[in-house]
C-alpha cells in the first residue's frame, strides 16, 4: 500500500486502489496510509464509509493510536460524522456508514466530497451490490466526485452470489468473477490468509466441532430425532436450529467456557465472544454467564447506545464475555479474542470467514506469539466441516508451531465437502429437545504440543481432500455433476490427483478456487453448459 501511494505522489496515473485481504489482517490501517496524500498536497480529505456505528468509532481510535503514529510517522486525524453538514470540521475527514449514505436525503456527504479532492475509502465493500442496490445508488455520485478511491474487502464475494458494486468482471469457467489484474489507474493488492500466517500477522485457527443429536415435532406433528452431522441436508437444518434453541446450545456454551477458562490461567488478557442465533437466545446466554461467575455484557444492535458501550467495555477489557447475534462478526477488532462460541445457524463462506476472523488477530499484551492461540467452538453440521477443508488448506503450508502444556489435540475424521445453505427458522417445526455428542474434536491441524513436521502423504491427502471438497460443494450449489468437474481438472493438468506432487496439488488447489469460485451461484451469473463428458480418468 506504501509503495502504491508514493507511486501516485511520484505521478502515477492510479486513481483507484482494491485491496483484497484475509480478514484479521490489518486493513484498518490502509486508510492512514492514503493519508500520505494529504500530507503530499494531492488530497484535502478521507471520506472513510464502513458497514456500522461500532467500527465508525473503531477507525476514528486507530488515526490517533500511538502505535499507528509511530509506525506510518503520521499526525492525520478524522472524525466520526453521520449526515453531518462539515462532516470533517477541521480534521482530515471524517468517517461514516453505508447505512448513513443510504438515508441521507439533504446528500450531505456528496455536497462534502464534491467540494473538496477526497480520497474515498469503501471498507468491506462487497456489501453494496452491483445491480439496483439501494446503497450503490447512494454511493455512485460519491464514487464519482472522489479524486481517490480505496476499496478494500476480506472476501470479494457476496453470500447472495450477486456482483459486487464499482468492481470490474470477467469471464471464466463459472461465470463471470472479479477481475483482480489491475489496470493503468487501478491498483490492486491482494494479502492472502496463507501469507498472513507466514508473516505471523494472524494466527491460526482451532475449531473444536460438537455433534448433537436433536428432537423435534414437524408440521403434521410427527417426532423427529436426527444428527447435525447428517448427510440430509433438510433434517440437518432442522436439527441445527432445534439444537440451538434446546438444550445443545448450553452444553457447547459450557465447553466453550471452561476451555476458556482454563487457558485464561496462562493468558488473563484472553477474552470469550458469543454468537448467539438470535436476541432472545443472547439475552439468556448472558444470565446463563451469571452462573460460572463471569462479567458478561450483551449488544444485540447495531445502532443501540447500548450496545455501543457494551462494545467499548469488551474492547477495553471491562467485561471478558460479550454476548452478541451477528453484528460483531465484522471488523470487530479485539484482539485479546481467543475463543469464539459460534451458536448460529447463518451459513455462508463470506459470513463464516469473517465471524472465525474474529480470534486470529495477535494480541501484544498476551505475550510471544508462538504462545498464542485462536478456538472456536462449532456444531458439526457439513456445511461448516467443508469451510474448515478450505481454511485447513491456506494453513497446510503457513501454520506455526505451537508450545503449551495444556490443551491437547485430537485429529476429526475426514468428512465429504458439500455445501448447503440454512434457513434461519426452518417453516413449520416445533424444537423438542438436543443433546451434545462427540465433545472434543479439534481440527484445522491444532498444533497446540509439539509435534512432528506432517509427511509428504498426509500433505498430499490434505490437499486432495481440500480439492474434493471445494468442487463438491460448488457441484452441489451450481446442480453440477461433481464427475464432469473432476474430468476438466484432470484434463487441464493431464493427470489424475493421485499421482500429482504437492507442488501440484496446490497449483491444483488454487486452480479450482479460481475457475471454481463458490461466490458463484448459478442462475445468478454466466450459465455454463452442462453437457456429459465422457470419463477417461482415474480420480483417486
Amino acid at each position: 500500500m506504501i509503495a502504491v501511494v508514493d507511486s501516485i505522489i511520484d505521478g502515477s496515473p492510479i486513481r483507484n486502489i482494491l485491496v483484497k485481504a484475509t480478514p484479521g489482517a490489518g486493513k484498518s490501517s490502509l486508510p492512514l496510509i492514503a493519508g500520505k496524500l494529504i500530507t503530499a498536497g494531492l488530497a484535502d480529505g478521507i471520506c472513510w464509509i464502513c458497514p456500522r456505528r461500532s467500527l465508525q468509532y473503531q477507525g476514528e481510535k486507530n488515526f490517533v493510536d500511538p502505535f499507528f503514529r509511530k509506525l506510518l510517522n503520521h499526525n492525520l486525524k478524522i472524525r466520526v460524522s453521520t449526515n453531518e453538514v462539515n462532516p470533517a470540521r477541521g480534521t482530515d475527514g471524517f468517517i461514516t456508514t453505508y447505512q448513513a449514505v443510504g438515508v441521507d436525503s439533504y446528500q450531505t456527504i456528496l455536497s462534502e466530497v464534491s467540494s473538496k479532492r477526497y480520497i474515498l475509502v469503501l471498507d468491506e465493500y462487497h456489501h453494496s451490490e452491483a445491480d439496483d442496490g439501494s446503497w450503490t445508488k447512494a454511493l455512485l455520485p460519491i464514487y464519482n466526485a472522489a479524486k481517490y478511491r480505496v476499496l478494500m474487502s476480506g472476501t470479494m464475494n457476496r453470500g447472495d452470489g450477486k456482483k459486487i458494486a464499482f468492481t470490474e468482471y470477467k469471464d471464466s469457467i463459472a461465470g463471470l468473477v472479479p477481475n483482480l489484474e489491475g489496470s493503468k489507474d487501478t491498483a490492486v493488492i491482494e494479502y492472502t490468509r496463507k501469507q498472513a500466517l507466514a508473516e505471523k500477522a494472524i494466527l491460526p485457527i482451532n475449531i473444536i466441532f460438537s455433534d448433537g443429536v436433536s428432537t423435534w415435532k414437524s408440521r403434521s406433528g410427527k417426532v423427529i430425532e436426527s444428527k447435525i452431522s447428517t448427510d440430509d441436508d433438510k433434517k440437518s437444518g432442522y436439527a441445527l436450529y432445534t439444537a440451538l434453541k434446546t438444550e445443545y446450545a448450553k452444553e457447547l456454551l459450557t465447553l466453550a467456557i471452561n476451555h476458556w477458562k482454563e487457558y485464561r490461567k496462562e493468558n488473563r488478557n484472553s477474552r470469550l465472544l458469543i454468537i448467539a442465533a438470535g436476541i432472545k437466545q443472547a439475552k439468556e446466554y448472558s444470565g446463563y454467564l451469571a452462573g460460572f461467575a463471569l462479567s458478561a455484557r450483551i449488544a444485540t444492535s447495531d445502532d443501540g447506545p447500548d450496545a455501543l458501550k457494551a462494545i467499548k467495555e469488551f474492547k477495553e477489557g471491562r467485561v471478558n464475555v460479550l454476548s452478541t447475534v451477528n453484528i460483531c462478526y465484522e471488523g470487530l477488532d479485539v484482539p485479546a479474542i481467543t475463543h469464539i462460541a459460534c451458536l448460529t445457524n447463518i451459513r455462508s463462506t463470506p459470513w463464516l470467514d469473517q465471524a472465525l476472523a474474529r480470534a486470529v488477530r495477535v494480541d501484544p499484551l498476551a505475550g510471544p506469539y508462538e504462545t498464542q492461540q485462536a478456538y472456536v467452538f462449532a456444531p458439526k453440521d457439513k456445511m461448516f466441516v467443508a469451510v474448515k477443508a478450505e481454511l485447513e488448506a491456506e494453513q497446510l503450508a503457513a501454520i506455526q508451531k505451537k508450545q503449551s502444556s495444556r490443551f491437547p489435540s485430537s485429529r476429526g475424521e475426514s468428512e465429504d465437502g458439500g455445501g448447503f445453505r440454512l434457513e434461519p427458522a426452518p417453516g413449520g417445526i416445533i424444537p423438542l429437545s438436543s443433546v451434545m455428542t462427540g465433545k472434543r474434536e479439534m481440527l484445522l491441524g491444532a498444533t497446540v504440543n509439539p509435534v512432528a513436521e506432517k509427511t509428504a502423504s498426509e500433505q498430499e491427502a490434505e490437499l486432495r481432500e481440500a480439492i474434493d471438497a471445494h468442487l463438491g460443494r460448488f457441484a452441489y450449489a451450481n446442480r453440477y455433476m461433481k464427475q464432469k468437474l473432476n474430468t476438466d481438472v484432470c484434463r487441464h493438468f493431464g493427470k489424475p490427483r493421485a499421482q500429482m506432487t504437492i507442488k501440484e496439488l496446490e497449483r491444483c488447489l488454487k486452480h479450482v478456487q479460481v475457475t471454481y469460485p463458490l461466490s458463484f451461484i448459478r442462475g445468478t451469473g454466466r450459465r455454463v453448459p452442462t453437457k456429459a463428458v465422457p470419463l477417461n480418468c482415474v480420480w483417486r
